[in-house]
């Protein structure tokens, strides 16, 4: 099974739920989008709740990346605004397909989706937390400032700037006054 026909198909599985919503997500679209038939499909993935969660694990993976290009010895001052820009960046790239496809996950009932979800979401609050608590072992964010309540804060901050960004029809910039809201964090969690 070639790794890049999987990627060739999570491809096009995006696009039709950002022209479609995730409802619409069958498997037998996708394998016509792709210009083969339905059993192939099947040859990739077992059924469309592998294939969604494949979709949500390299989501997962993209949002890892994105964290690792920074130096977790910067001072906050600097390092979560540089995250900040490059987690809205890459938001903003994906024409926030990224949190539509997970807000309608996250109403899934399928267990296996929602274990996913979650286990994404624990990472990234996880990465955040920890950098939040390597800085306070350094003496650079407030004492009173509880790290794992703090990433969660800062990831509520990027969310509701790309929810503002979807909801403005994405007419603007996803940085239109987005650093505004990050300096309010800042200034609550920097010593």
């Amino acid at each position: 099974m070639s790794t890049e026909r999987k990627e060739a198909i999570l491809d096009e599985a995006m696009k039709l739920i950002i022209e479609n919503g995730l409802n619409e997500l069958t498997m037998s679209k996708v394998a016509q989008r792709m210009g083969f038939s339905e059993p192939a499909m099947y040859r990739h993935f077992k059924n469309k709740q592998d294939l969604i969660i494949s979709m949500i694990q390299r989501i997962s993976g993209c949002f890892k990346e994105v964290f690792q290009k920074f130096d977790q010895n910067e001072a906050p001052e600097v390092f979560l605004p540089n995250y900040f820009e490059a987690q809205l960046q890459y938001l903003e790239k994906v024409r926030g397909v990224t949190l539509l496809f997970l807000s309608e996950s996250a109403f899934s009932d399928d267990p296996a989706i929602r274990q996913e979800l979650q286990k994404m979401f624990r990472s990234q609050t996880g990465r955040v937390a920890a950098y939040l608590e390597l800085a306070e072992a350094r003496g650079q964010i407030r004492q009173e400032v509880d790290p794992a309540a703090a990433a969660l804060v800062y990831m509520g901050t990027v969310q509701a700037i790309i929810t503002r960004f979807l909801l403005g029809g994405q007419t603007a910039s996803v940085f239109d006054s987005s650093r505004p809201a990050l300096n309010v964090f800042l200034k609550g969690v920097i010593a």
